[in-house]
Parts: structure tokens; sequence; C-alpha cells
């Protein structure tokens, strides 16, 4: 070999670790802030399904709505007993379980239901609406959004009237409670808003927001995720101080709050991760997968459902 072509090899190949080393350096400050996954791993519970959503978990299982196939299901959490609670259902996608009946609506078919959380009849408490969509149970009361009549609406447990709590809203999403309110996300006006459980004036918390989805109060904190502007929030009730816990990430579609930190899933990104209340560092606890959804946390592991790939899934959480 000639002293010139030496020359040359060793420029070439000082130059690509050069290279190398820059893409390195690069691509960790990329990352600043963000670690991978401290979770032991993921483990499928329920497999081979068509467009699972949203879910709950009690007692010994995870109960989820399964919108393509138009069912309610039930799964162990360790993944037997897969069991079918309704079917011919259109598009079922809110859900809640409360004592021995699984609530849901059916947002095509413009019902709230409930069914056994062994199964049976499947009962109809309320008919006629345009497009049910998120649903929370407590006590003597079912209370849910509908999307296109855009309003707030309850119905005792076994059906009977219903009363509409606050009306004028805008496609009015997911709902959850605390105390004597309901907080609930309005994705077209981009409103994070509160009624109090027996009706009256809405108030608006939050306002100029872009389609927020998922949220959870914890706390005097109401956290919520903002799809399209990429951040998972958080906002004092009696404050009104909004934080930003999170940003930067891919379609934040549903979150669920547990000790000391909030555990999110970004659909468009293909993750599900989680952040301290108080902000932070960014902690992933599975990556690469295909729009996950609905999320819940119980007894030390949290669940989510993979909705383009048919899955139940869980993860083992570390403290």
């Amino acid at each position: 070999m000639t002293r010139t072509r030496r020359i040359l090899l060793a420029a070439v190949f000082l130059c690509s670790v050069t290279i190398l080393v820059t893409l390195l350096v690069f691509s960790g400050a990329m990352r600043t802030g963000t670690r991978e996954a401290i979770a032991p791993g993921v483990t499928t519970i329920s497999s081979g399904l068509n467009e699972p959503r949203l879910l709950a978990v009690a007692g010994d299982y995870v109960y989820f709505t399964e919108l393509g196939g138009g069912r309610i299901r039930k799964v162990h959490v360790d993944g037997r007993d897969m069991t079918t609670l309704a079917s011919d259902l259109g598009w079922p996608i809110g859900i809640a379980v409360s004592g021995e009946y699984v609530y849901f609506t059916e947002h095509h078919g413009k019902t709230v239901k409930k069914v056994g959380i062994n199964g049976g009849e499947v009962r109809t408490l309320v008919s006629g609406l345009h497009a049910p969509y998120g649903i929370v149970v407590s006590g003597e009361y079912v209370y849910y959004t509908d999307m296109d009549w855009g309003t707030i609406e309850r119905v005792r447990v076994d059906g009977g009237e219903v009363t509409v709590l606050a009306s004028g809203l805008r496609d009015p999403l997911r709902i959850t409670i605390s105390d004597d309110y309901l907080y609930f996300t309005e994705y077209a006006s981009g409103r994070l808003t509160k009624v109090k459980t027996s009706g009256g004036p809405a108030t608006f918390l939050a306002t100029d927001l872009q389609y927020p989805c998922g949220l959870d109060v914890n706390e005097g904190y109401v956290y919520f995720a903002e799809r399209d502007a990429g951040t998972v929030k958080k906002i004092g009730i009696d404050t009104g101080r909004i934080t930003v816990l999170a940003n930067g990430l891919k379609g934040p579609i549903d979150l669920t709050v547990s000790g000391d930190y909030v555990y999110f899933t970004e659909q468009w990104g293909g993750k599900v991760s989680r952040v301290s209340v108080n902000g932070g560092e960014l902690v992933e606890l599975a990556v690469g997968l295909d729009q996950p959804f609905g999320v819940a946390f119980n007894d030390g592991f949290l669940y989510f459902a993979e909705s383009n790939a048919g899955t139940i899934k869980r993860i083992g959480i570390e403290s």
C-alpha cells in the first residue's frame, strides 16, 4: 500500500469517527430530560382484538371497549378468562365499572347501557342520544357526555328520568368526578370545564387548548392531555395556575394519576410514559407501539389498550 493511499484511508477513518461521535452527541442532546423504561417488561394479556379503546380495572379484571368489534369484554389481569359481556354494539367507547355492573356509552348506537360484570342482560339506561362518549359513575348516578348535542347529563344507575346538567357545550368528550363536581374536556372549543353534579352554571378552568382529551383529578389538580399541542398539563382547581408537565409529545390521548406520577399514552408517538406530578424527567415505559389509547393504573401495574395492534397490555411499575 502506497504512503498516499495510507494517508487517504486514515483521513476517511478519522472523518467517519468524527461524524459518528457528532451523531451520538446530537442524539443525546435531543433526548435530554428523557430516560428509557424502568419497567421490568411489557406483557400482552389479550390480542387479536378489533380496536380496543378505553378500559377500566376492577378487582382481578380489566374491562374494555372494543370499538371496531362492537363489544364490551373483560380479561383477567394475568391474561386468562377472556369473556365477552356485550356484543353487536355500535362503537362502544366510554366505560366505567361500579359494583356489580359495567356501564358504557355506545357512540353510534346513541345509548348509555349497563351489563353485569359476569355478563347477562344488557340494559339500556338512556336512548335517543346523539353521540355519547365519556362516562363516570358515582353513587346512584351515571354521568355522561353527549358530544353532538353538547350536553352533560345524568341518569340513575337503574335508568329513569334524564337530567341535563350543562348544555350549549362544544363536543364535550371525557369526564371524571371529584367531590361535588364533574370535570370534562371540550375538544372542539378547546376548554377544560367543570359543573356541579347537581347542575348549574359551567365554569371554564382553561381555554384556548388544542384538542384536550383524557383527564384525571388528584389532590386539588386536574391533569389533562392536550393532544394537538403535544402536552400533558395540570391546573390548580382553586388557583387556576397551569403547569406544563411534559411537552414535545406526539398525540397524548389519555392519562391517569397514581401516587407521585402521571401516566399517559401517545397515540401517534407509539409510547407509554410517565412524569412526576411536579414535572421533570420524562420516563418512557414502552415504545414502538401501534397507536396506544386508553390507560389505567391498578395495584402496581399499568394497563393500556394498543388500538391498532388489537392488544391489551400491562407494565409492572417499580416505585
